[in-house]
């Protein structure tokens, strides 16, 4: 696919637009943030007014991000009539971002770009820079900027480098490409520590999360003739052990690497009466495909879903009761 046409058009509008809004998903993760954060700081440092903005306020673990005590949650931003440009990262669309009711709620609607990387992305905006092949949402930006000769500042390069260590998991699992690690290289030399990263994102979990990773090993279930295995989290063990879910989001991830499965779930119940699914993957398996059949999505190795139900176990592990 030829992204040079939505590369140009995005950057023309941002540098043309009066007061640009940049969005990342509800709940945000590193990539996500790292993405929306890098731009942010490009346009301020430009002195261009821009807003970042996410429903859901993110982790203290981001804390490091520079300018993000400058992140909005307040839906109010977008009454701003100054704002006739949206920019969403790293989500499928404008429901995931949690932004759907207030853009249709604006009085006129803004130009809207859309920065992904998921098979998944239903290519919501004016403009949609969706890389299927990259790695990360960060690495997504990164090629925006370096398409347009944009000098990446050591304060980006920190954004960028946390969206790829988020999505490549330390660049341990099958999104970590020959290209990745290259663009890894261009921002340590811009100065970035990775071990410090590292530190503040993977060296910071409360007692009451390793609690629940070990709840959630105590209920591992495998599926001999699947070659799956799957594990649950219940909605009164998240009110016994209360933590952010970012906490947990690791949990997949560790699983599909140490077992020999060709499909790993998590099922994790919400307080709102919701299951939550986390698909891995390390075999010849589409999990964006499994996670479409609940009406999610993500890529071919790691995808998710949430749906209306609880959990229930059978013969073989863990299912979805609807």
């Amino acid at each position: 696919m030829n992204h040079a046409t939505p590369t140009k058009r995005i950057y023309e509008k941002l540098l043309s637009a009066r007061r640009p809004l940049l969005v990342s998903h509800r709940k945000p993760d590193g990539d996500t943030l790292g993405g929306m954060m890098a731009v942010y700081a490009w346009l301020r440092d430009q002195g261009r007014e821009a807003y970042a903005f996410c429903v859901d306020a993110p982790s203290s673990a981001y804390a490091y991000f520079p300018r993000i005590r400058e992140l909005q949650t307040n839906p109010e931003t977008f009454h701003d009539e100054a704002i006739d440009m949206i920019c969403v990262f790293d989500a499928g669309d404008l429901q995931y971002a949690g932004i759907d009711a207030l853009v249709a709620a604006m009085p006129k609607r803004p130009f809207i770009a859309n920065f992904d990387h998921h098979v998944t992305n239903t290519s919501f905006g004016d403009a949609n820079l969706v890389v299927t092949d990259a790695s990360s949402t960060a690495e997504v930006v990164h090629a925006f900027f370096t398409a347009n000769g944009v000098e990446i500042t050591q304060a980006m390069a920190t954004c960028l480098m946390t969206g790829l260590l988020t999505d490549t998991s330390n660049f341990s699992n099958p999104a970590t490409t020959v290209k990745s690690l290259e663009i890894a290289s261009e921002l340590l030399l811009k100065g970035v520590s990775m071990r410090d990263i590292t530190r503040r994102l993977m060296r910071n979990k409360p007692v009451a999360a390793l609690k629940l990773w070990g709840l959630a090993l105590e209920r591992l279930r495998w599926d001999e003739g699947r070659k799956t295995a799957t594990t649950a989290l219940f909605r009164k063990d998240l009110e016994e052990h209360p933590v952010d879910d970012e906490h947990l989001e690791g949990l997949s991830n560790f699983l599909n690497h140490i077992l020999k499965a060709d499909v790993v779930l998590v099922l994790k119940e919400t307080k709102d009466g919701k299951v939550k699914g986390s698909y891995r993957s390390a075999a010849d398996v589409d999990v964006a495909e499994l996670a479409k059949a609940h009406g999610g999505g993500g890529h071919k190795k790691a995808a998710g879903f949430t749906v209306a139900g609880t959990i229930g176990e059978h013969a073989d592990g863990w299912k979805v009761v609807t």
